[in-house]
């Protein structure tokens, strides 16, 4: 089916989201160490497929499901680089085998086999719901028997297929000292095309995100642009460039066929406005001078298929922490900030992507603090926080639940709000007004219009926003703004336009309108 625009994407780590019943290995796994494993697997996934379809998403994106360097091998080294084991899902022994800690001990199919992950998937679609599978081609786990010499070895990988113990550059050096393939050798290209090959002919999955993409030998892409792509032109190609520059990031699609990319300019951005008091400016420029990150959006191939996020788990800090860090920890005003920054996602171009827990405010620093496990005894049957009054909790506690419901419900309502105006998914999008603290634009497509007002500075009591006199918005919309009435769908406050010009009155701070 492939992931398009009108998608919400939702990131977990599978061993972090939920747990149900044991998994065929529970080897290693000890809740109380946050670098071991903790036990989540697929079935905790499907157990709560009700919990996602009620918040409103269409696709979910779970880590690597390879087999993982076994933990023992792990465990010998006292090198501070290494002082976890492969939770993730990331430090790779076989890439064409399932890990044993996310599957059933059912034994339906053989231990590793991918038929499990086919179920998972064949699950997903009879719910309404898309997978995009963690891809990783640029390196294995620690210690992988093929690098060392060491060890039984169930894969063709062998020494020659890694670059230079010595090299130190982006590509053929060794990320966070992982042995890294050498991907210029076609023997290493062609195991990993006929490995993603068989992972989406044999399970049916809808996309991909390739992990650690700029740090991959650029030659691969043309392996896999011609070979994947050329055969499952639907399985959406989604990569992790972990770069501020737009004009890097947009070669991506420009050169190596990536249908998708993580918008890390505009997170960056969006911490910045959001967070760190820095200005509206950073996303469109006052008369468009160019220098906003929108106003660059010709960089790429195609900017509204981009994933948009706040959050997720390699970068420093969950947003909420940033949040409440930049309100001196005033966790009112915190949450306030995360539903207007989410409310800012949510109406923008591109692909909106939730990592788990941000919809109930979750905190967290550094890996693996970002990565704690999802607390689902806070979630209630009608699958929201619970706030029930005879809970025995604290009036601190009630109240941070609360905080927390009042985030989740927020979410469902952008999702709702999002699916169900098409200016969002597939419209263009035109700044009416933008100052430090305040952005006006415009979203259309079609016969769907909307107004979006963010609010990051003080209470405004008055403000006028002018439609009528912008050259850049095409006349047949101007004339649908003549005479009209918008109402916010977050308040329900009507706001009346005439003649193409209307006014923003008390709008509180720290807050926004979406005016359908």
């Amino acid at each position: 089916m492939g992931i398009h625009q009108d998608d919400v994407i939702y990131f977990l780590l599978t061993d972090r989201f939920h747990r149900s019943g044991n998994s065929a290995s529970m080897v290693g796994v000890d809740r109380s160490k946050p670098k071991h494993y903790h036990g989540g697997n697929l079935n905790g996934i499907i157990q709560k497929i009700p919990y996602l379809k009620n918040l409103g998403i269409t696709a979910i994106w779970i880590t690597p499901v390879y087999l993982q360097i076994p933990w023992e091998v792990e465990a010998t080294s006292n090198t501070d680089w290494n002082s976890g084991y492969g939770y993730h899902g990331y430090w790779t022994l076989d890439f064409n085998q399932m890990d044993p800690h996310l599957i059933p001990k059912n034994k339906k199919h053989p231990i590793g086999s991918k038929l499990y992950l086919k179920d998972f998937v064949d699950t997903l679609h009879a719910n309404g719901l898309k997978l995009i599978l963690d891809i990783v081609v640029n390196h294995t786990g620690y210690f992988h028997p093929g690098f060392t010499g060491q060890g039984d070895n169930p894969t063709p990988i062998q020494k020659t297929w890694f670059n230079q113990e010595n090299a130190t550059d982006e590509i053929e050096g060794k990320l966070a000292k992982l042995p890294d393939f050498d991907l210029d050798f076609p023997d290493v290209a062609d195991y990993h095309i006929q490995s993603i090959i068989s992972w989406i002919a044999e399970t049916g999955i809808d996309g991909i995100r390739m992990d650690t993409a700029k740090h991959v030998e650029k030659v691969f892409w043309q392996y896999y642009k011609t070979q994947i792509l050329g055969m499952f032109p639907n399985a959406t190609l989604i990569g992790e460039v972990m770069v501020n520059s737009i004009e890097e990031l947009a070669k991506f699609q420009q050169y190596w066929a990536f249908d998708s990319l993580f918008d890390f300019p505009l997170t960056n951005a969006m911490e910045n406005a959001f967070c760190r008091n820095g200005s509206m400016t950073e996303f469109v420029t006052p008369w468009n001078q160019g220098g906003g990150i929108f106003e660059k959006d010709t960089h790429y191939t195609n900017q509204n298929r981009l994933v948009t996020l706040l959050d997720n788990h390699d970068l420093k800090q969950r947003f909420m922490t940033l949040a409440l860090q930049s309100t001196g920890g005033d966790r009112e005003a915190a949450c306030k900030i995360v539903k207007l920054a989410l409310t800012f996602q949510f109406t923008v171009r591109g692909i909106p992507q939730i990592y788990y827990g941000t919809e109930i405010g979750m905190e967290g620093n550094a890996d693996p603090d970002n990565r704690q496990d999802f607390d689902w005894s806070i979630i209630g049957a009608d699958q929201f926080v619970k706030t029930d009054s005879s809970l025995p909790l604290t009036d601190e506690a009630r109240t941070r639940l609360q905080q927390a419901r009042d985030i989740q419900i927020h979410v469902r309502n952008l999702i709702h709000i999002r699916k169900q105006n098409q200016a969002f998914t597939a419209g263009m999008f035109e700044c009416l007004y933008v100052n430090q603290d305040l952005i006006v634009f415009l979203r259309y497509v079609h016969a769907s219009t909307a107004i979006v007002i963010i609010n990051k500075g003080p209470k405004i009591t008055e403000q006028a926003i002018n439609i009528r006199d912008n050259s850049r918005i095409p006349t047949r919309i101007k004339q649908a703004f003549a005479n009209r009435t918008m109402k916010c769908q977050i308040s329900g406050t009507e706001v009346q336009v005439n003649d193409g010009l209307f006014s923003i009155l008390d709008l509180e701070s720290k807050s926004a309108m979406i005016l359908i």
